[in-house]
């Protein structure tokens, strides 16, 4: 069984360095080193003889530090990338390594105090043995952090320079105490120092241990022990601000040396395309573009930058950032289980990038790719660039368009920039014929999405032929009740209308254009015709609209 987790191994609990519960007491672990390396030192270094007010803190760090020795006991470690799991390997590599001095540094001086009756800090300055695994911690945290290593050393190196610093400090007041009368101002730069409070003793001999190893301190020693002391200082804290100064600078560099190479690639191009004439608005596209690989990416190219890893590596980094999303597809439902084929199709998927914006399927044209969404918002718009509804994370379309060749029925365009990953028509099949039998019911799913999507066109394009025959009835109507008002002005007595000799009492008149039979070519009519009924027989009749009844 493999050792993760504190899991049982074998019928031992075992721990892997990467283990949540491993990290967490690392944590502690360092913590308690770090709490000793500044409290021993400041006991020493100002003689804190009261032992009673210590005790607890003592005890606590002791067992820490005990408890820690057993989990080492039981901590895997690796040899050529193959990790040890044998309990007596792992015991007698450490046994080879670290345990005497963890050993050491728990045991108890203190029983001394026991025999002579007279306690002393420099009792427990063997505890200060547990700062040579102080780089194991920080080497730790760089495997399994996602901070950059550039962070974790500049923090390493700020601890080395404070601790110093503070070890320093202690030791310059534990020489002023082996003086006594004999440390003068000069030396001391504070009169009186041994009369000050303790937070203002501990205050001046920071800043003296700081600024002695920077080699700006303006001593003056009179004794030999301070002169040998000072030297001594000021030689160590020049080799390593000197040291530390260039390891700094050069981590800084580091931390920026993405942004530079940003910086000088951008610069390439920028010349580029003024060499080569470039419309500006296409330039300003360009900056756009490679702006946003270094605000979402660092500049990474995201199509190579699993490219270094090994096949099964790389496999499992792209089934673990786009599974889910292959499973929310609906011709995929049935297989969301299968592992196999999930993975399948996820190999066959490929990222790719579209500025806001612009097109990524236009109306009309044959679909040949399924797309899916990883971040950014597409807008779905209509043939009058109405949007229609938006696409975000998470969402996808064309997934028919695998099985069916289909054109597209709306046109999707990027509303913001967008990262996608495309699934071809060509890699599907390949994949279709790998695993038959999930073909089947992808096909079946296929099939009855696609029929569904041809009623819905179908029943669209019925719907229109409706609202244009409506149109139309509506405009004939118009027209009709057009014609029948003009009918009916005609109709009117002493209209413009009526028929030549027709008295302004007549409750008939003929139209212009028709006249009773046995009129007169000219359209009048025979004395004692009006108002007889063959009035109403014209040579053309009127349309059905108007009727002489209507009147």
């Amino acid at each position: 069984m493999e050792a993760k987790g504190g899991k049982k191994s074998g019928g031992t609990i075992l721990f892997s360095p990467e283990d949540k519960a491993r990290n967490i007491w690392d944590i502690v672990v360092f913590a308690t080193v770090v709490l000793i390396c500044v409290v021993v030192p400041l006991r020493i270094g100002f003689l804190i003889q009261e032992w009673r007010w210590w005790l607890p803190v003592d005890i606590l760090c002791d067992i820490f530090l005990g408890l820690d020795i057993l989990v080492c006991t039981i901590t895997t470690f690796e040899v050529d990338g193959e990790v040890i799991k044998d309990k007596r390997t792992i015991l007698m590599h450490y046994l080879c390594g670290w345990f005497a001095f963890d050993v050491l540094s728990v045991f108890p001086f203190e029983i001394i105090a026991l025999a002579t009756q007279e306690y002393h800090p420099i009792y427990r300055v063997n505890r200060l043995i547990r700062m040579g695994r102080l780089s194991y911690y920080f080497t730790q945290w760089e495997k399994v952090t996602s901070l950059k290593p550039s962070v974790i050393r500049i923090f390493k190196s700020t601890f080395v320079i404070l601790f110093l610093a503070h070890v320093i400090g202690c030791v310059f007041f534990l020489v002023i105490l082996i003086e006594g009368d004999s440390a003068k101002v000069d030396f001391t730069g504070t009169q009186n120092i041994q009369q000050r409070s303790f937070g203002s003793k501990y205050i001046r001999a920071f800043y003296w241990s700081f600024v002695t190893m920077t080699g700006y301190n303006n001593t003056n020693p009179h004794t030999q022990l301070e002169t040998i002391f000072s030297i001594s200082v000021t030689m160590v804290g020049i080799s390593l601000f000197a040291t530390i100064i260039g390891t700094v600078g050069s981590l800084v560099t580091n931390l920026d040396s993405s942004a530079l190479y940003f910086r000088q690639k951008m610069d390439s191009i920028n010349d580029y395309m003024k060499y080569k004439r470039i419309p500006q608005d296409l330039q300003n596209d360009v900056r756009n573009y490679y702006a946003y690989l270094w605000k979402s990416g660092k500049g990474l190219d995201k199509n190579k930058v699993l490219d270094d890893l090994p096949p099964y590596l790389k496999n499992k980094m792209s089934v673990i950032l786009n599974s889910e999303i292959i499973k929310k597809v609906p011709l995929f439902q049935q297989c969301k289980d299968d592992t196999e084929f999930i993975n399948e199709i996820v190999r066959c998927l490929k990222p790719r990038m579209c500025l806001p914006n612009s097109f990524v399927v236009r109306k009309g044209e044959v679909g040949t790719e399924m797309f899916l969404i990883s971040r950014g918002e597409l807008n779905v718009v209509s043939d009058d660039d109405k949007v229609m509804f938006t696409l975000k994370d998470g969402g996808f379309f064309g997934d028919i368009a695998l099985l069916h060749d289909m054109k597209r029925v709306a046109s999707i365009v990027a509303r913001t920039y967008c990262d996608m990953f495309v699934l071809t028509k060509e890699d599907f099949k390949k994949v279709m014929k790998k695993f038959p039998n999930q073909s089947k019911g992808i096909k079946e799913i296929a099939k009855e999405r696609f029929q569904n999507i041809v009623d819905a066109e179908r029943q669209r394009e019925q719907q229109q032929t409706g609202d244009e025959d409506a149109r139309g009835g509506v405009v004939e109507t118009e027209a009709e009740e057009e014609e029948t008002g003009d009918a009916a002005e005609l109709a009117k007595p002493g209209g413009a209308g009526l028929a030549n000799g027709g008295g302004e009492g007549e409750p008939n008149g003929a139209p212009q254009n028709c006249a009773p039979n046995g009129a007169e070519p000219n359209g009048t009519v025979p004395q004692g015709a009006a108002g007889s009924n063959d009035a109403n027989q014209t040579r053309g009749r009127p349309s059905a609209a108007w009727r002489p009844d209507q009147e």
